[in-house]
């Protein structure tokens, strides 16, 4: 089921935190219902409150959000009141010892940091419904924390339900596990069956297990109304003489998904807690472990606030996992390291003055490494300038030298920027200091704006972080303060305000932007002696840091300097060729549709497919709309739905494409510069955005006109080094199957082989049907395809699927053994490993849904290949960086772009056939398989001709 009225997006990124809303009405009444009248001193019930608040605050220690809202109704009546009269008549009036407590639960809610959201004459329902559909727009997933049935009708692939209370959680097989339907039929189901608590009459005669039975015989309630006739019985006659009701049924069971609201689900960001009027609230509601927690040191809102007397009482000991019965398996002990205590004292310094500056200076010329971060005028690191530095030496001490502020918000005498850096230069620029800094890629950049560049990579705690374990947490130094330190920073938002008035650093008085950049410096160095220490306990974990990530990001800095030429003139034509093209399509679909409508509207193309041209295979959604996404027009046989498809793709490509290349480009240099991050997803693979050249279509016409677009200058080609069917080989090193090896070993087609060893025929006797056959299985099966899957990409029978599944495990007996072991260890650890050692967690594997569980099996499975995979690109990059930095090639090499198992680079014609005999040697050489590395190289003066 498509989400509500919503376009397919592109993609969900499922390592992100989810978008959660919670109904908190729901919470609020099985809170006072289910805990005893818990009461104050003065009479105050507070069971309620304290049952929300528990609630909520377990759902945000188990997904860490970002971004959420706890959704309340209000008593005013709603547009359904004025539908039914007695719609919600029957509820009776809310009591006094309940109502009393609601000001106190909004009140904590937002003192929490947490988004509130009601709305006079709206139901809470049709709010989560409306912020559901525009997430799920955007391509994030999300979480409705609820136990309402009515919210089942908005899961889909992209929304699950929680319920807190009972510890449930329900995607599309729990739903229709739970109730017997698809979410996209409770919609139908709760107008057959009825609602007495919502007011909702439904059809007399026809239950739960009824209306189960009717749906699941003829589908939906339209498919019942076209059978009306043919149904026999008592049940029949009450479904003819009530029908005429099931339009009013089906309008008040109906979530709205399009409420003309402003908030919108990226306005609705979790925000630091109001310490102080925490404190208020639970001293007058008498919660006393509430209040002693909040003034805990360890307390992540208040962690550097010391107790009255001075003291620290003891560590809170971190938070453990739980055994899972639902996953019929105890979740294994993935420590988190002990929270070091924090420093006796904190000492902060604002350098003003040329005598201060020298005492720094001199600590930092003798230092053996410290910490240095840059606060600047912007976060785009090509545009970036130094405001000023932030430096820290050891735990508790710290220094901010201002340079550039605004004269209009700081009074204070500052030193001379472009004097100072100067005078730094030489450290920033001295290989033997090491440099430890918090995402240090960013910061180098900063200062190459200055022309500093910047040598001794040390230590980078956001990478630290990754390595140590990639799904703890996200990476960002307030994140990793509060989740390793128990620390809670002062955030950018509360010294520079937000939004529009939001103000850059410049305009910052040193008041409040010295003691932020010292925290910046202090916490850095407190992570890194945190993360040095724990990583160098396990002699893998710390390669991979040292000898991957920490040398990857010079290499990434670099790549992202240089960027890649365009071919602007290019690219405009191609756009105004991709308009032209959607232009003459919209004109065949006016024609096929015989009428003319906004082909970009999912309601008139649902409308003229389904109504006017009566296709078969309409579906409507929640909101009342056809749904009429990719999925759905893929199955539709007709030419219609095709037209529209095409659309669609060109579509997609002019915006993203064409016409965004085009604005990214640099008006001068005509190259566009990405960003490459390391420490976003779970396997070490790299991803990059703005532009986001991971995506750049590789197959069809369409996506090797864009890849025509990235050219080399004048003199110069590009040269594409990709290594050959990488996670294949490192499949057979893994399982070490002999077979496979030998196949490899003897530079088989690996396909062709594959082929032949499973039908028992000889190579040559091998088909390119088979061939095909062979190479979805041997990528199926990387990716944990199971029969079912197979057969519909090679469009044969599930059973033909499961013989020749079968037929190649028989094969290659120890590539199922590997398989199999894996996924034990998986289990057994809570995560596997790539060949260098990194680790990769696997903590759905514990999940209570099964469909969530059956995925991360399959994850787990594909993990170690992917992320081997990601460690060889990173260490070739490093090889090929090191050997093209040496003087015999001065600028005649520059590597570009790293995409999935590729690299790109831009080579003097002279030397392109040289560049390519260094990486056939440099490549294949930087780790030693079972198998050979095998690696093609390709050259023109655009990608696609190099591709």
């Amino acid at each position: 089921m498509s989400a509500p009225n919503a376009v397919t997006p592109l993609s969900v990124d499922r390592n992100q935190p989810p978008f959660i809303l919670v109904d908190g009405s729901y919470y609020l009444f099985r809170s006072f219902h289910a805990l005893p009248p818990l009461a104050t001193t003065r009479g105050q019930l507070t069971n309620a409150i304290k049952g929300t608040q528990n609630a909520l605050n377990k759902l945000i220690r188990r997904f860490n959000p970002t971004h959420m809202a706890v959704v309340f109704d209000t008593p005013e009546p709603t547009f359904r009141h004025e539908l039914s009269p007695i719609y919600k008549a029957h509820r009776p009036p809310m009591e006094d010892s309940l109502s009393s407590q609601i000001p106190y639960v909004h009140a904590l809610v937002e003192a929490m940091g947490l988004p509130l959201l009601k709305m006079p004459g709206v139901e809470a329902d049709d709010l989560i419904g409306t912020l559901t559909r525009r997430a799920c727009e955007e391509g994030h997933h999300v979480l409705i924390s609820t136990g309402d049935k009515d919210m089942a009708q908005l899961v889909n692939d992209r929304v699950l339900l929680e319920d807190s209370f009972r510890e449930q959680v329900l995607d599309e097989a729990g739903v229709l596990d739970k109730f017997g339907v698809r979410p996209d039929q409770i919609i139908d189901y709760l107008a057959l069956m009825g609602d007495a608590s919502d007011g909702i009459p439904g059809i007399p005669g026809i239950g739960k297990v009824t209306a189960v039975k009717l749906l699941r015989e003829y589908g939906s309630a339209r498919g019942i109304a076209d059978n009306l006739d043919s149904i026999k019985g008592k049940m029949g006659e009450n479904l003819r003489q009530h029908w005429q009701d099931m339009p009013l049924n089906h309008q008040l069971a109906t979530i709205i998904v399009d409420l003309p609201i402003a908030p919108d689900w990226r306005d609705l960001r979790v925000r630091d807690p109001d310490v102080n009027t925490l404190r208020r609230l639970y001293t007058e509601l008498e919660f006393s472990g509430a209040l002693a927690a909040l003034d805990h040191p360890n307390n992540p809102h208040t962690s550097n606030v010391p107790l009255p007397d001075g003291s620290r009482p003891a560590p809170i000991p971190p938070p453990r996992f739980k055994s899972n019965g639902n996953a019929n398996r105890a979740i294994p002990h993935i420590p988190r390291p002990d929270v070091p205590p924090p420093p006796a004292q904190v000492s902060y310094h604002t350098v003003l003055t040329e005598a201060d500056f020298d005492q720094l200076h001199q600590r930092l010329q003798a230092a053996e490494c410290f910490v240095f971060d840059t606060e600047t005028t912007s976060l785009d690191y090509r545009q970036a300038r130094i405001v000023g530095l932030g430096f820290s030496l050891q735990a508790g001490e710290a220094y901010y030298v201002p340079l550039a502020h605004d004269p209009f918000a700081v009074t204070e005498p500052q030193l001379e920027r472009e004097q100072i850096l100067a005078i730094l230069r030489p450290i920033f620029e001295n290989d033997t200091i090491g440099k430890i800094g918090q995402h240090i890629k960013y910061d180098a950049h900063v200062l190459q704006n200055h022309g500093i560049n910047l040598r001794g990579w040390f230590f980078d705690t956001m990478l630290a972080s990754y390595v140590l374990n990639p799904t703890a947490t996200r990476h960002g130094m307030d994140d990793l303060a509060r989740y390793y330190l128990d620390y809670q920073t002062t955030t950018f938002e509360q010294i520079a305000g937000k939004g529009v008035k939001q103000l850059t650093f410049d305009q910052i008085g040193l008041d409040k932007a010295a003691p932020y950049a010292c925290e910046d410096a202090d916490i850095t160095y407190r992570l890194y002696e945190l993360f040095s220490q724990t990583l160098q306990q396990s002699p893998a974990l710390w390669d991979v840091f040292q000898r991957i990530e920490m040398q990857t990001a010079p290499v990434l800095q670099h790549m992202e300097r240089d960027g890649i030429r365009l071919d602007t003139g290019f690219l405009a034509t191609l756009a105004s060729r991709f308009g032209e093209e959607m232009a003459r399509i919209e004109q065949v679909a006016f024609e096929q549709a015989g009428q003319t409508f906004n082909i970009a509207s999912p309601k008139q193309l649902g409308e003229v497919m389904f109504d006017k041209l009566g296709i078969a295979g309409g579906r409507k959604t929640a909101s009342g709309q056809y749904a009429t996404g990719e999925a759905i027009l893929e199955k539709i046989d007709h030419p219609l739905a095709a037209t529209i498809l095409e659309h669609r793709t060109l579509a997609k490509l002019k915006s993203t494409y064409t016409d965004r290349l085009i604005e990214q480009a640099d008006a001068d240099s005509q190259r566009v510069h990405t960003s490459y991050h390391q420490a976003i997803t779970a396997t070490g693979r790299l991803s990059s955005t703005d532009p986001n050249l991971q995506n750049i279509p590789i197959r069809g016409e369409m996506g090797r006109l864009i890849r025509q677009a990235f050219v080399a200058p004048v003199g110069r080609v590009l040269l594409a080094a990709d290594y050959s069917q990488i996670e294949l080989r490192i499949m057979a090193h893994l399982s070490q199957d002999e077979t496979l090896i030998q196949a490899f070993k003897q530079d088989l087609d690996i396909h062709t082989a594959t082929a032949a060893e499973v039908l028992g025929i000889e190579l040559a006797a091998v088909t390119g049907d088979q061939r095909r056959q062979a190479k979805a299985i041997n990528f199926g099966l990387i990716y944990g395809m199971s029969a079912f899957g197979l057969a519909r990409q090679l469009d044969i029978s599930r059973s033909e699927a499961q013989s020749y599944i079968e037929q190649y495990f028989a094969r290659y007996p120890r590539v199922k053994a590997y398989m199999q072991g894996t996924r034990q260890q998986a289990y057994e650890l809570g995560y596997v490993e790539t060949i260098s050692g990194r680790r990769l967690y696997t903590p759905d594997l514990f999940s209570s849904v099964a469909g969530v569980r059956s995925a991360a099996e399959r994850a787990a499975i594909n993990a170690p290949l992917q992320g081997s995979a990601a460690d060889i690109i990173k260490l070739a990059m490093i090889a090929v960086s090191q050997r093209l930095l040496q003087p015999d090639w001065h600028e005649d090499a520059r590597m570009l772009l790293q995409v999935h198992d590729e690299l790109v680079f831009e080579v003097a014609e002279a030397r392109t056939a040289e560049l390519a005999t260094l990486l056939k040697e440099v490549m294949p050489g930087v780790i030693q398989l079972s198998v050979p590395l095998g690696v093609e190289v390709g050259q023109g003066h655009n990608w696609d001709e190099a591709h």
